[in-house]
């Protein structure tokens, strides 16, 4: 029966990781029916990530680095204690987070959060342009940051299918910033170096 419900683990696990739509980079993260079990995949084309697991308090559990290698792995979390954990896998593109709960001797993926570094970002000179075109984009937040993580500006906008935006940090202080724009399904982020 084990053996059974390996298998079945194993074939979804492929058929997720074939069918999967999700933006760079491609992986899987399945949990088990039975046991504090995860399945993970990268695929070869996701380039330099890293892949991380924390606990609430951000102490790293797991740290690995993959270089343009197809990646596979079981993560039995069994030691782990019950709450919440994030499971993050990061490289220059995007970066994916899952949030797991652990409770009892079960694991459930509770949530899935994507942020993007694409290229809807142009750098020219002192200034940051961001177009973005989808026809389902009704809304958009927009918050930047400092190297303290101290919010420097912050706005909401409602669009009808396109939004286009330029930052201007000609009169900025020397720092360093990020640009962060979430649309409701995704977060574009862009860092930008003053001085």
């Amino acid at each position: 029966m084990k053996n059974l419900m390996k298998i079945s683990a194993i074939a979804a696990f492929v058929l997720v990781s074939l069918t999967s739509m999700t933006p760079v980079p491609p992986n899987s993260l399945i949990s088990s029916n039975e046991g504090k079990n995860l399945y993970f995949s990268l695929d070869s084309h996701s380039k330099s990530s890293t892949i991380k697991i924390s606990d609430q308090t951000a102490n790293t559990l797991f740290y690995t680095t993959v270089y343009d290698n197809d990646y596979a792995k079981k993560f039995n979390l069994e030691q782990l204690a019950a709450g919440t954990y994030y499971f993050t896998v990061d490289n220059p593109q995007a970066s994916v987070t899952y949030t797991l709960e652990l409770k009892g001797d079960k694991i459930a993926i509770t949530q899935k959060e994507e942020k993007i570094n694409s290229s809807v970002f142009q750098v020219v000179g002192d200034k940051v342009i961001f177009t973005l075109s989808d026809k389902d984009l009704k809304k958009v937040d927009i918050k930047i940051t400092n190297s303290n993580k101290d919010e420097v500006f912050r706005e909401s906008a409602s669009v009808d299918g396109s939004f286009d935006k330029v930052f201007n940090f000609e009169k900025a202080i020397k720092d360093q910033y990020t640009i962060s724009i979430k649309d409701g399904k995704k977060t574009y982020l862009q860092h930008f170096t003053v001085g």
